[in-house]
Order: C-alpha cells, then sequence, then structure tokens
C-alpha cells in the first residue's frame, strides 16, 4: 500500500488493543506482554501499551524513524516503505563485509553503511504494506532496547544482509557520522537489554514484538551476523508472536552468559513463530528465566530451543519438522511438556527427541533417531506460565497438528493488516511533530547516556526541514480534503484531490 498524502489530520484509533479479530481469530496482545506487573518494579499499567495518547507520525526515512523511535515523547509510528540509511559503503564482499580502503567506488562492492536507533520508552512501530503485500524492510540497521519500556513492534522486516564491518577487531555495525567511520554496536536485527550502567540494577520490559520477519543471509560464516532478536538482563514480560525467523545461524539468544541468570530475569511468551531453514541453533538459547513455547513451528532447523542454566521451559502445541535437535533438555534447564491429547508435541522426521512422554508423538519418523533423550531423566519441570501470573492467557490455542498450516497462514510480515488498529489513514509529514522530537531526544537515566539524530549525510540533526511547497489550485485548503493541490511527492508532481493521489496525466497513483 502505497502512502496516501492527506490534508486531513490523522485521527488516533486504538492503542495497544485488546482485540484484533481476522478470520476469526484474536489478534490482539496476550502472552506476558499483557500483563502489567508487579507493583513498584517492571510495572505497567494497562500491561503494554507502546505509543498509546502519543501523536500517530509517518517516517518516511531513517532520520524521521530514529527522531521518533529515540523520543522521550511517545509516538506511535507508521512506516510504508523500506528504510536503509541511503549512504553508499564498498565492502570486500557482501557475505564478509570488510570495508574497502578506498570509498571511491574503485575496490569492492555497494552496500550501504549501518546504523543503530535506541528505540526509547512508549513506542509502536507499525509497518504498511504495499500493493504486493511487502512490509517495510530496515535494512543493516539495529534496534537497540536499552533499559526501554513499553514497546510494540508489529509488521516489520529486518535484515543485517550486506552491513559493514571493520578489518580489525569484532563484527560491529559501522555508521558513517560527522565525515567519519564509527562502530556503533552488534548486528543484532532486535537487541533488548538492560545493562547502561549496571546488569544489577537496570532493567526493562513490556515489549510485543508481533507479526515481522527477520532474516539474514550470504553469511561468510556463522558469525558474521548476530541475533534476529536477542534479549539479555533484567528485562520482564515480553511476548514474542506470529513472526518469521529464516536462513540465519545463531538466531536467538536470551541471556548472555551463564551469570545472566539472576531471580526473576526475563519472563517471555514466545508463541506462533515459524522458524524455517535456520541451520545453526539459539531458538531460542536460554538461560535464566521462563519462557511458554507455544504452537512454535520448526522446518529445517538444526540445534533449537536450548535450555541452559536456570532455565525453566513450558512446551506447549508445538511442531518439529526436518530437524536435528528441535528441543535440547540436557543444558542444565528445567522443561516440561503439556501432556493433554493434542496439545504436547510433534516430531516429524526429526534426529534427536524426546521419548517416553505422553505429550510427545512422531510422524514420518526415521528409521533411527541419533539422539533420544529419556523423559525421565529430562523432563521433570513443572512450570506453567499460570504460576507466573495467575491471569495468563493466550488468544488462540491451537493444536499441534494444526500449527505448519497456521503459521504459514499467519506468520511473519504483511500476513493481516494492523496499521487501521492505531490510525485512521496515514498522516502526511509534520515539521512540528519531527521538530519536537529532535528537541526531545532520550537520556537514560542510569548512564546519562543521550541518543541524537543523524541526517542523510551522517551529521548530526537538529532541525526539522520544511515540508515540501505544495500550490493550492483551488483555494484554501488547510483541513479541506474536497479542495485539490498539486505537490512535488518523490521528486515527481502530483495532484492530491480528496486524499488520493494522481499524476499529471490525470491517473490515480496506486
Amino acid at each position: 500500500m502505497k502512502k496516501i498524502l492527506s490534508v486531513i489530520a490523522c485521527m488516533f484509533t486504538a492503542g495497544a488493543m485488546n482485540a484484533q479479530t481476522v478470520d476469526g481469530r484474536n489478534f490482539g496482545i496476550d502472552g506476558f506482554a499483557a500483563y502489567e506487573g508487579v507493583s513498584g518494579k517492571w510495572y505497567h499499567a494497562g500491561g503494554t501499551t507502546g505509543g498509546a495518547g502519543g501523536e500517530v507520525v509517518y517516517a518516511s526515512n531513517l532520520s524521521e524513524l530514529q527522531a521518533y523511535l529515540q523520543s522521550s515523547k511517545p509516538y506511535i509510528v507508521l512506516v510504508d516503505k523500506d528504510i536503509d540509511t541511503g549512504i553508499t559503503a564498498y565492502v570486500d564482499d557482501l557475505s564478509t563485509g570488510h570495508l574497502c580502503d578506498k570509498q571511491d567506488g574503485s575496490q569492492g562492492v555497494a552496500t550501504t553503511y549501518g546504523e543503530r536507533i535506541m528505540v526509547a520508552d512508549n513506542k509502536t512501530l507499525i509497518g504498511i504494506a504495499n500493493a504486493q503485500g511487502k512490509a517495510p524492510l530496515f535494512s543493516r540497521i539495529t534496534f537497540v532496547m536499552q533499559c526501554t519500556s513499553n514497546v510494540i513492534i508489529r509488521n516489520c522486516r529486518f535484515t543485517m544482509v550486506g552491513a559493514p564491518i571493520l578489518k580489525s577487531g569484532e563484527n560491529k555495525i559501522v555508521a558513517w557520522r560527522e565525515g567519519a567511520q564509527k562502530e556503533v554496536g552488534d548486528p543484532d536485527c532486535i537487541g533488548i537489554q538492560a545493562d547502561a550502567k549496571s546488569a544489577k540494577t537496570d532493567a526493562g520490559g513490556h515489549i510485543w514484538i508481533d507479526h515481522c520477519e527477520f532474516f539474514n543471509g550470504n553469511a561468510a560464516n556463522k558469525d558474521r551476523y548476530d541475533g534476529l532478536v536477542d534479549c539479555k538482563n533484567n528485562v520482564q514480560w515480553l511476548t514474542i508472536s506470529y513472526n518469521l525467523f529464516h536462513d540465519h545461524d545463531k538466531a536467538c539468544l536470551w541471556g548472555k552468559g551463564d551469570s545472566d541468570v539472576f531471580d526473576g530475569c526475563r519472563t517471555i511468551s514466545a508463541h506462533h513463530n515459524w522458524f524455517k531453514d535456520i541451520q545453526g541453533s539459539r531458538l531460542p538459547l536460554q538461560r535464566g528465566g521462563h519462557v511458554h513455547y507455544m504452537n512454535n513451528y520448526q522446518v529445517n532447523a538444526q540445534d533449537g530451543w536450548d535450555l541452559r542454566t536456570k532455565s525453566e521451559g513450558y512446551a506447549d502445541a508445538c511442531y518439529f519438522k526436518d530437524s536435528k535437535a528441535s528441543i535440547l533438555p540436557d543444558g542444565g534447564g528445567t522443561l516440561n511438556i503439556n501432556k493433554e491429547s493434542g496439545y504436547g508435541v510433534i516430531y516429524d522426521n526429526c534426529a534427536r527427541v524426546i521419548t517416553g512422554h505422553p505429550g510427545v508423538s512422531f510422524k514420518n519418523d526415521p528409521a533411527k533417531h541419533d539422539k533420544e533423550f529419556d523423559a525421565a531423566t529430562y523432563v521433570k519441570g513443572s512450570w506453567v506460565p499460570t504460576q507466573t501470573w495467575s491471569g495468563y492467557y493466550v488468544n488462540n490455542h491451537d493444536k499441534a497438528e494444526d500449527v505448519p498450516a497456521i503459521c504459514e497462514q499467519y506468520s511473519g510480515a504483511g500476513k493481516i493488516v494492523i496499521w487501521t488498529e492505531y490510525a485512521s489513514q496515514v498522516p502526511a509529514y509534520s515539521q512540528t511533530n519531527l521538530q519536537t522530537a529532535l528537541d526531545n531526544p532520550r537520556t537514560i537515566a542510569s548512564s546519562g547516556q543521550t541518543y541524537y539524530t543523524y541526517d542523510a549525510q551522517g551529521n548530526k540533526m537538529t532541525k526539522a526541514p520544511a515540508p515540501t511547497a505544495i500550490e493550492n489550485i483551488n483555494g484554501n485548503v488547510n483541513g479541506n480534503a474536497n479542495k485539490v493541490q498539486k505537490a512535488i511527492v518523490d521528486g515527481k508532481l502530483v495532484i492530491i484531490k480528496d486524499g488520493k493521489q494522481f499524476n499529471a496525466a490525470g491517473a490515480q497513483v496506486q
């Protein structure tokens, strides 16, 4: 769907919706992200509400996206086009990403410099799919939630493919800032953490990541890119739902090391996610915390959900197909599996499996498994989500055998229309709104660090540009969509009438 410029002010219609019905299914917020939390700690009234109550704004480029998401003000941000930095960089090869010594085009292949968005509290980011059903793609941009609370991200695509790195040192994303190359962090698509000053005292949480797509391909080695969605330190009350993770090595790290297992860390609902062609591991790798792993579909994967030190997990109505080790229960964690008929786990042609449990069943079983984990030894957990939150709920609890079809239909970006739950129409560019965001960058209290916005040349941005001049053809059109305007949109003359765009020949722009 292309952006519709309109002179009608965009009206906010809903925040974090409790219900969104499509095909008779409720796709509203649920799981741990819907929980308010414990009063005085990790608490947010109403659960995760994102930017509810803030301005509804449109971001057409990286600078606008960065400014709104990094502001201390609440925003609901709509995006309908692919975004990268637009600043050309030359690397030896996309699979390795090492920046060339010369950046004049005489060496290597072209990509773009990367960037980082430090997502602040009280934000909603919603992608709008185009006419072909493709949601906006964010390339070589890492979204970091550092000590952040109350964020919703839905219907977007993320990749680090081609992210440039320095020839020496670790695999860190390199941005172009103030005329120089600058490392800006790990190449995670989304990184959630709470260690701005100290992982022992910082905290964050109330995050919902829904109907998104994450992928990286064309990697020279497993360390070329980092996680798709990583979660570390003291963060609580997350739901990761209806996402598509594919073509990657180390997918999701929840707990960065054996010391990242303090009491109460990371309470996560992971449901209706489709893990496809993950030829590595971490679906997720879990250290500490509690994970409700429900209605997930793994296909053609290697090492899957890996329960490590002090982790507790509940496997609930999942389907594993053509995979090596869909659940690794021998890493020091504690596993529970749903015993209710139809709501356990199904192994379909998998190599390493759990056996001897009433909740485990098999289809197209190979003649011999590579390894069998005896349930009497490895499935001794008793945790279920209602032990953590007595009012815990998920909107759709599907049988394991139905999971492949449901995930293939609904998991990923562009599968359902979401943006209309948050706005009645897409607003036009607002210089006032952008200037407000630029004037109010977030400062993280524990570290004192302030994060700024950079423009299309990589320079610090302090002033919002004036809007493209619009010529009124028929009187004063402010707030009146029945009048007609001329405008320059993406360098082309268009006519705007009744909120619709037409080209110079009079044909409507789709």
